[in-house]
């Protein structure tokens, strides 16, 4: 039974990410295979089924997804996450995240058990970077016993050119012996309190709607546990249509108590098929740009390029005036803007998103750059 939930927190994970996405109305669905090995049974296979929805607004996001998994001809698991993504308005640096999930460890029988848990995390973000501190709250009913955990986390990100890197520091606080002797940490039988400290690192590399990410844990037991793991997770997304990507994910999850979830081995293949008014966000098309000139007193104006585009993702402007050299971008609201002052002239400007295809803004006449690709053209009287 644990076994089986252990492949909905890989599912989890890439159904309910939060940035990559354009700030439109998005649903999506994702069917896949996973293979399960936990310390001590033979792999286990999975089937799995995953929908996600998220609905933005001016100032806040809201995100859900619902997750099942398929074993033995009968319904093994379930998970579902609802969260806000709050913006601050008094500042457009400060985000606050907020959510709670659920669990039922197997559908096919009363009484085996579930988890439930909420958190809580605040960010600050940056123009390339930012940090974050965050906490939560558990509760598991594993067959009849019930325990508590609970988790602080801190971290910090940062984002040059296609590479996305974060480190993070987590401690976490549980009573849940079963989860942690299955993984064989517990050190004392007769203890009920267990500390852990996690220190996390990740690494992520786009280019243009595809990605590849590797996951780095270190463990190590505070209390209760002779902890002493480190677990490497990776990840790719291709995205082969405008709705279609697939996704390939493998390596080593360690036990989760504030979720409930085991420690595992996972491989995982799945589809994810975008479902919603818009498709997934390829992000080579010029439909999220827009160009305004400013004019200025004395002669010529100021270009303001904005981009319609989630925080986490990479935006280039560039220009014949700037020797096709990316300008500086800020964060405005939902957009990424760039801004320059030009003298009266022709000029041509363009925009990438994720290291993709340059692109004219949509309000533009369409030319060749100096590299084959796509500007929009403007002239500044």
């Amino acid at each position: 039974m644990i076994r089986r939930a252990a492949a909905l927190l890989l599912l989890l994970a890439s159904a309910a990410r939060m940035g990559g996405a354009q700030r439109l109305p998005e649903a999506r669905m994702e069917v896949g295979y996973a293979s399960v090995s936990q310390r001590g049974f033979d792999p286990e296979a999975a089937a799995l089924l995953a929908v996600f929805w998220r609905q933005p607004a001016t100032n806040w996001t809201f995100l859900t997804s619902g997750n099942l998994t398929y074993a033995q001809d009968s319904l093994a698991a379930a998970q579902g996450v609802a969260a806000f993504d709050f913006e601050w308005p008094a500042s457009e640096h400060m985000r606050t995240e907020v959510g709670v999930a659920g669990a039922s460890f197997s559908l096919r029988s009363a009484g085996r058990g579930g988890n439930g848990n909420a958190f809580l995390r605040q960010h600050f973000v940056g123009t390339s970077g930012g940090s974050w501190v965050g906490t939560g709250l558990g509760r598991t009913n594993r067959d009849g016993v019930v325990s508590s955990s609970g988790a602080l986390d801190a971290g910090l990100w940062y984002r040059f050119g296609p590479a996305y890197v974060s480190a993070s520091l987590a401690r976490t606080t549980s009573a849940d012996w079963p989860l942690l002797r299955a993984s064989g940490v517990v050190r004392d039988p007769e203890d009920d309190r267990f500390e852990l400290l996690d220190a996390l690192a990740t690494i992520e590399l786009r280019r243009g709607p595809h990605d590849i990410s590797l996951l780095f844990t270190g463990r190590n037991g505070l209390g209760g546990t002779n902890a002493r793991f480190r677990a490497l997770m990776g990840t790719a997304t291709v995205q082969a249509t405008e709705r279609v990507a697939v996704l390939l994910a493998g390596g080593r999850q360690l036990a989760d108590p504030l979720r409930g979830l085991p420690q595992a081995d996972l491989v995982t293949v799945s589809a994810r098929i975008s479902l919603g008014p818009q498709p997934l966000p390829v992000m080579e098309r010029s439909e999220i740009a827009q160009a305004q000139v400013i004019p200025m007193a004395g002669g010529g104006g100021e270009l303001v390029v904005r981009v319609l585009a989630n925080d986490t993702l990479f935006v280039q402007v560039a220009g014949d005036f700037s020797e096709w050299q990316p300008l500086p971008m800020e964060r405005d609201g939902a957009f990424w803007v760039a801004r320059v002052r030009l003298p009266p002239g022709k000029y041509r400007v363009a925009v990438a998103v994720n290291q993709g295809q340059w692109r004219a803004p949509r309000n533009l006449a369409r030319v060749r750059d100096d590299y084959g690709g796509e500007a929009g053209l403007l002239v500044i009287p």
